[in-house]
């Protein structure tokens, strides 16, 4: 390969008009198979022509790109550099090929998405009748669960999208805000808090509460704050699910914290009665959770990118 000398003073290379994507699949090949011989088989070109491009560009660059030894070719510190950026190029170049092939046809796929109950009563519903109808042919698989277990299916490649609440660990999963609520007690017809506008967490814990799931965030959360408190919450039965602890309140059997959407829904249609938390902890963030932003599938990244759009609109 061709020698170059320093030069006294740093110069300026116009890199973008001096490398095409021919050369640059021609150098990856190169690197990967550590021979020019085997790089023009692979790519179906003549060895001289590849072996022409790659003097061009050192030439261009001013830098020498590739060692010559008896075992093959490898790249310079300098071809090292070029290499990483020219595979980050190529996959790029794919996926864009993939999803235009993908825009082209009508997008298509399936996403995975767990989510918690509060989501699907408080977010979901509404933001994935508009994505159906912008992308009809994408099929989206929901799950209700609890989210710890949300987080982990997506750690566990089980999903795709994660929708979380609570401040739980993420490892090395891309975290974006979503939306949130505000959790409200109910309290049944005729009950002593019925006529109140808003009631405290230190006061409500004079009184049986409904015990939600051990791991859900609303249990977790009532928990914690119980506890600095210096008090248990008291309760005579735990229930899965909010229409449940509604139902639960109904019968008389204890007050319930659920989220304010699904207690506006759920008043109106049963004999009991919304009144406001008044702590600040009762407004709550709920996240979305991906594995990193290269990994994901183009229908999971419309659907992600959807979310997020009405997320920030609201």
């Amino acid at each position: 390969m061709r020698q170059y000398s320093g030069a006294a003073e740093p110069i300026r290379i116009n890199v973008s008009s001096r490398i095409d994507l021919l050369t640059l699949r021609l150098f990856v090949a190169i690197v990967e198979e550590g021979s020019i011989a085997r790089a023009a088989d692979r790519e179906n070109i003549a060895a001289s022509a590849v072996s022409k491009r790659i003097g061009d560009l050192e030439q261009a660059l001013r830098t020498e790109l590739l060692h010559r030894h008896r075992q093959g070719i490898e790249p310079t510190a300098a071809g090292q550099a070029l290499f990483q950026h020219a595979q980050l190029i190529m996959r790029n170049l794919a996926e864009l090929e993939a999803e235009l092939v993908d825009f082209s046809a009508g997008t298509r796929g399936q996403v995975r998405m767990w989510a918690n109950e509060s989501t699907l009563f408080g977010f979901i519903p509404e933001q994935l009748a508009s994505f159906a109808q912008r992308y009809p042919q994408v099929r989206v698989d929901l799950q209700s669960n609890l989210s710890p277990m949300n987080i982990q299916a997506v750690m566990d490649n089980s999903a795709d999208i994660g929708i979380f609440s609570g401040e739980l660990p993420t490892g090395d999963l891309s975290v974006y805000s979503c939306f949130r609520d505000r959790l409200v007690v109910v309290v049944p017809v005729g009950h002593e808090l019925a006529e109140r506008e808003g009631v405290g967490f230190a006061e409500l814990l004079r009184y049986d509460l409904i015990e939600q799931e051990p791991r859900s965030s609303i249990q977790t959360l009532l928990l914690k704050h119980a506890g600095e408190l210096g008090n248990i919450p008291r309760s005579r039965v735990r229930v899965g699910g909010f229409d449940a602890v509604c139902r639960m309140v109904e019968a008389g059997l204890g007050l319930g914290i659920i989220p304010d959407r699904l207690a506006a829904k759920l008043s109106p249609v049963m004999d009991i009665v919304t009144v406001a938390l008044e702590e600040n902890w009762a407004v709550r963030e709920h996240k979305v959770c991906v594995r990193g932003n290269a990994e994901l599938p183009v229908a999971t990244r419309l659907l992600l990118r959807h979310l997020l759009e009405a997320a920030e609109a609201s």
